[in-house]
């Protein structure tokens, strides 16, 4: 017994200098290599033949035992074929920049400014056309419990703007006009209309991830958060003597989810394109101009959806 102690003493530290990594079969082989990743479906290892390195993969049923001389095995035992393990790289963070576009209809906004003030239909197709498509920014931090599965937080900004101006029928506008008012007494007036509109969501999120090769270098991600939304629109309206500067602000829930697909160039880098889906909605506002400030419950009719389809750039650092 002794001597079983004295000689594992002098063999492990040996095995630690030597940087030399075993695997040892269920058929009591032992494969020296290096061992390059260990997932709970394969290892992944390297060994040289004929002066070359050679990239090879074994799958963990038929794996007894295995050791990594990087970690040392005080730090990193034996591992029993069949026992999952935590991903070696479980930390996720990704930055995102892409494009959206807003699903939710403008029907009613369009046929307010062509119908009621005479705007252009072209000028004012074009301008909700702008509002419809902007940009977004999103981040998010996961921690993978398994190689498949994680949990984490997620932010993201969408941000667009339109700028128009047009010719318009002012009448509609000043105190003591109705609608059976004579054509002749119509006012005419350019008016330039501008709007900035900002979505900030911050949610907890899950994510599910698959590999799609034996190497590992190309994955699919699916995330799914419910969260905080909060909105913001800066509209300016100019025409004649008129000057208007309304804040619109409200604060709702939204839903998100999100597919990727992903290449890793290095180990601690993955790259890819992200498209997702993101659904809210508004039924209360709160308006602010210089005079007042006034939150508004909105009839059902009027709700205000902020429906929107994302996407963009992916890329994720692993640690």
């Amino acid at each position: 017994m002794k001597k079983l102690i004295i000689y594992l003493l002098m063999f492990i530290p040996l095995q630690i200098l030597t940087g030399q990594d075993k695997i040892i079969t269920i058929q009591q082989d032992t494969i020296n290599c290096k061992i390059i990743s260990i997932s709970n479906n394969n290892i992944l290892y390297e060994q040289k033949e004929n002066g070359l390195l050679v990239g090879k993969f074994i799958p963990t049923d038929q794996v007894l035992e295995f050791l990594r001389s990087s970690s040392g095995i005080l730090g990193n035992p034996y591992r029993k074929a069949g026992q999952k393990t935590k991903p070696e790289r479980p930390w996720m963070i990704s930055i995102n920049p892409g494009r959206s576009i807003m699903l939710a209809s403008t029907t009613d906004d369009e046929n307010a400014l062509i119908n009621y003030l005479g705007a252009n239909i072209s000028k004012t197709k074009d301008y909700y056309k702008q509002l419809k498509h902007g940009w977004n920014l999103s981040g998010d931090i996961y921690y993978l419990s398994s190689d498949n599965f994680g949990i984490g937080a997620k932010y993201s900004l969408f941000t667009t703007s339109a700028e128009q101006d047009f010719i318009i029928n002012f009448a509609p506008l000043q105190p003591g006009f109705y609608f059976n008012t004579p054509l002749h007494s119509y006012m005419y007036s350019t008016m330039e209309l501008k709007e900035k509109i900002y979505i900030h969501y911050a949610a907890p999120s899950l994510i599910f991830r698959q590999w799609l090769d034996e190497n590992k270098k190309f994955q699919l991600i699916e995330t799914l958060s419910v969260g905080y939304v909060h909105y913001r629109c800066e509209e300016q309206m100019k025409f004649a003597y008129y000057n208007s500067n309304v804040l619109e602000e409200s604060n709702t829930w939204g839903a998100d989810i999100g597919l990727s697909a992903g290449y890793y160039p290095l180990q601690w880098l993955s790259v890819g394109m992200n498209v997702g889906f993101m659904y809210a909605r508004l039924t209360e506002v709160k308006f602010t101009t210089i005079d007042f400030s006034e939150k508004q419950a909105l009839a059902e009719k009027d709700y205000e959806y902020l429906t929107r389809f994302d996407y963009s750039l992916n890329i994720r650092f692993h640690f």
